[in-house]
């Protein structure tokens, strides 16, 4: 069986759209009207975006409350889930603070679900929600292509994040790869996300949260969960907590699994990703 492709550049990457099963005229249909919810997504999380909601929370001074839309509301909640989760392995308001010396407290703004307001506890608030908010953008599309009928699909971002849908007839699932060179498996998914984390493209980026400091890790670390934006936060806080601390965590978690990377070293596989390695 063939599929159809769809590419689409937005929060400073490109995200891709595989539809199976489906006429080509119709699956274009559908991915045009998710190109659309994307847009529209950037233009609330994005923090290079001014008129953007988490710009405008950016800049409010500590005391200061305003209105944010619904989506930018479920991503900053479902970040607070991961970053309480993980012990602030990952936290998007890390770099927030009093002053330009003194780090922010452990809640550097709240929430009322109910009025859709937040409310800066700090002198400068900074939100980014760049490790999550492309997995919660996947979450969204993959909604909008079962108004469309279509669940037998694969959504991408960036080639970091990928939201594996039903497998088309036939199918054992959908094919994501995991390691590195002689380390590489391959992963047979379906309704599971898969993310990674590394420093090949962007470099040394990641940094711990809990120190302010680069993450010391080396290794890509990939995080499989059941949505994209979960997927998504932890790789991101796996990249930062040790190997120990990772397997504890999928131990903890038996719905998210791990992979880690190691030189000269088999794959470290923890968690619920045990069960669809390829042999």
């Amino acid at each position: 069986m063939t599929w159809e492709t769809f590419h689409h550049e937005a929060m400073a990457t490109d995200f891709a759209i595989y539809i199976a099963g489906h006429p080509a005229d119709y699956a274009r249909q559908a991915a045009t009207a998710c190109w659309r919810e994307l847009d529209r997504l950037e233009n609330e999380l994005s923090r290079f975006l001014p008129t953007s909601d988490i710009s405008r929370v950016n800049r409010l001074a500590c005391g200061e409350s305003t209105v944010i839309g619904d989506d930018t509301l479920q991503c900053l909640i479902l970040a607070a889930n991961v970053t309480i989760a993980t012990h602030r392995a990952f936290d998007p308001a890390y770099a927030s603070h009093h002053t330009s010396t003194e780090p922010a407290p452990e809640v550097p703004f709240t929430l009322d679900p109910d009025t859709h307001t937040l409310t800066s506890q700090v002198q400068k608030l900074h939100l980014d929600l760049g490790a999550i908010g492309k997995g919660y953008a996947l979450d969204v599309l993959a909604q909008v292509l079962a108004d469309w009928q279509i669940t037998t699909a694969c959504l991408q971002s960036g080639g970091s994040t990928a939201l594996i849908l039903d497998a088309p007839e036939g199918w054992a699932g959908w094919t994501i790869g995991v390691g590195d060179d002689d380390n590489r498996r391959e992963v047979t998914l379906t309704r599971a996300a898969l993310s990674g984390s590394g420093v090949a493209v962007k470099g040394q980026h990641v940094r711990d949260p809990r120190t302010r400091q680069a993450a010391p890790r080396q290794s890509r670390v990939w995080a499989l969960a059941e949505t994209a934006a979960l997927s998504d936060a932890l790789s991101t806080a796996f990249f930062v907590l040790s190997d120990d601390e990772v397997a504890a965590f999928c131990e903890a978690h038996p719905d998210v699994g791990a992979a880690i990377s190691r030189p000269g070293k088999p794959l470290a596989v923890h968690g619920s990703l045990h069960r669809y390695l390829a042999p």
